[in-house]
């Protein structure tokens, strides 16, 4: 909630500080720059329940009643561990895109796009959870998992916030992070 409030927080900056230097007029902001602050958005996000998950996990590990399940859980720990860091170093990509255009852009169009961030990722969240209580309660066949995914609902939100976990439209880093 925090992170979502800073990031309107800077657009609100931007505007005011649009207006108090006599910049009136703003861009609009290209395909790119718009899909960006959505991605923004999202992959905030999905951070956010990176570490709710792995928080979840580290939990799970620490009661487990086995060495093995133990075990199982760190690993859990570990494979998210490795997904939250991609998803800061997209993050930072996203950051680094825009931070030199936002100021100069329509803050209302940011503000659209990234307002549709979170709610294709609240759309997906409650698909996900549909789909985890359909697929858990279906016999367990080796077609469950491709009917599953094919029955819950509208897929068009996933795909949407899947293409922010690679964005093709973002310049190379530069040097290493």
């Amino acid at each position: 909630m925090r992170a979502r409030t800073d990031v309107r927080a800077v657009l609100g900056l931007f505007a005011l500080t649009a207006c108090t230097t006599g910049a009136y007029a703003q861009q609009v902001p290209n395909e790119d720059e718009l899909r960006s602050m959505y991605c923004g958005e999202v992959i905030r996000a999905e951070i956010g329940l990176q570490h709710h998950m792995i928080s979840a996990s580290d939990d799970a590990a620490g009661s487990a009643t086995s060495a093995g399940l133990r075990q199982q859980w760190i690993d859990v720990s570990a494979e998210l561990l490795q997904g939250l860091a991609r998803l800061e170093v997209v993050r930072y990509r996203l950051q680094v895109y825009m931070l030199p255009r936002i100021g100069a852009l329509d803050s209302h169009a940011l503000a659209s796009a990234i307002r549709q961030g979170e709610t294709d990722f609240q759309e997906s969240r409650a698909l996900a959870d549909r789909c985890a209580v359909q697929c858990g309660a279906a016999p367990a066949t080796n077609q469950q998992p491709q009917g599953c995914g094919t029955s819950c609902g509208d897929n068009a939100p996933l795909a949407r916030l899947s293409a922010c976990e690679n964005p093709p439209w973002l310049p190379a880093l530069k040097g290493s992070r």
